[in-house]
Parts: structure tokens; sequence; C-alpha cells
């Protein structure tokens, strides 16, 4: 949860009718909502503020967040079970220290997975066979990392394959 300057609250209200013969009422919201034009820059800016007020205690997790993180999810690797084991402990400290909880947590190593508490949030004690993030599948029993392709024959109004469904379906493929 990211909270707005109380002297920015009157910039976001919200109007709302419980039923069509009540009077309207007015909110004004604490947190930044998603879903607004600025929702993306701030939950970013706020991340680098947490990073540049306390990212000195963490160096692990600095250098991770920095340049691992996209929109709101932190895609990165280690190259040994101890190294990985300190940067987890890094970020959960990092990003507590500001009120926030991570969650939805997946490894190809059930070790990192194991010291969580289930009631913590959406954390899965297994390895899952794939996983998504930002549109991209990964498999971490292979790790290996995926994508899928609309079939042309999908994208195509008419079972004629041309190239303008061709091009569609490419441009699927990029855009997603």
């Amino acid at each position: 949860m990211i909270f707005i300057d109380e002297s920015q609250t009157d910039l976001l209200r919200i109007v709302w009718k419980d039923s069509i013969d009540d009077s309207i009422k007015t909110y004004r919201m604490n947190s930044v909502v998603y879903g607004t034009t600025c929702a993306p820059f701030l939950a970013q800016r706020v991340i680098k503020q947490i990073v540049t007020e306390d990212g000195h205690t963490y160096s692990l997790a600095t250098s991770t967040v920095s340049a691992d993180i996209f929109m709101d999810d932190v895609i990165s690797g280690c190259s040994s079970i101890s190294s990985a084991k300190q940067l987890k402990q890094e970020l959960i400290s990092l990003f507590s220290g500001a009120g926030m909880k991570l969650h939805k947590w997946s490894s190809n190593c059930i070790e990192l997975l194991s010291n969580f508490d289930v009631s913590d949030g959406d954390v899965s004690l297994t390895i899952p066979d794939e996983t998504k993030a930002l549109g991209l599948l990964w498999r971490p029993q292979k790790d290996t990392s995926a994508f899928s392709v609309p079939s042309i024959a999908d994208v195509s109004d008419s079972s004629t394959i041309t190239k303008r469904s061709f091009l569609s379906a490419t441009a699927r493929v990029l855009i997603h």
C-alpha cells in the first residue's frame, strides 16, 4: 500500500451512491489506486525511494531491485543457494521496513521456498510446472522460459490465412 500525502488526497476522489435514491457520497483516497494513470509511476518511484533510503543496509537486495524489477515483479537469480537465501532475506527486510510484504514467491529450489509461513501469503511449498511473469512462462523444474504463440488460424476471421492475419498473429506475439 502506497499512501498519498494528505495535501494531495483532494486530487483523488471517488463519487459513490449505494442506490439510485441515496445521496451522493464523496470519498478521498488515502492510498494509490491501481488503474489510475499515475499508479505505475508512483509504484516505481516508491521502490526507488525505498532503495535510496535503506539500500545501504541491503547491498544485494539493492542491486537486484535496481536491475531486476519489472513493475511489481522481481525476476532474478543467484549463482549459489546461499546467496539466494541471503537475497531472499534482504528483499524481505528491505520491503518490510517500508511496510510492504512480499508475496507470490517462486523458485526452482525447494530450500528457498521451505522457510515461509504458509499463512504469510501466496507461497507454494512445491515447485510448480510453470509460472507466468510479465507474459513470459517460466518452467522452474527445467529452468527454461517460453512464450505462447497464437495460432494464425485462431487470429484469422476466416479459414484462409492471409498476409493480414499472419501480421496480426506476429504482432500479438510481440505485444504480449
